[in-house]
């Protein structure tokens, strides 16, 4: 997996979320650490999707699914 495209994703969802890079830890849960509503869910898919080629079939509820979407992306 790419280290850049994991700081892109983390640059990403702090933006979608409005908090800084550094909230967007390794096991943040994106509800429950970082207050994320069902909305917000469906702009970080969207955004992952638009811009780093990742798709899901439903929002990721964490940066660890994030991470595990990159992984899947970029094949073995």
């Amino acid at each position: 997996m790419n280290p850049d495209q994991i700081d892109r994703a983390r640059a990403l969802v702090a933006r979608v979320l409005e908090v800084p890079p550094e909230d967007v830890a390794d096991g943040a849960d994106f509800r429950d650490d970082l207050d994320a509503d069902s909305l917000q869910l469906a702009e970080i898919a969207a955004a992952l999707e638009d811009e780093l080629g990742v798709e899901s079939d439903e929002p990721p509820a964490s940066f660890a699914e994030v991470r595990e979407l990159l992984a899947a992306e970029a094949g073995p």
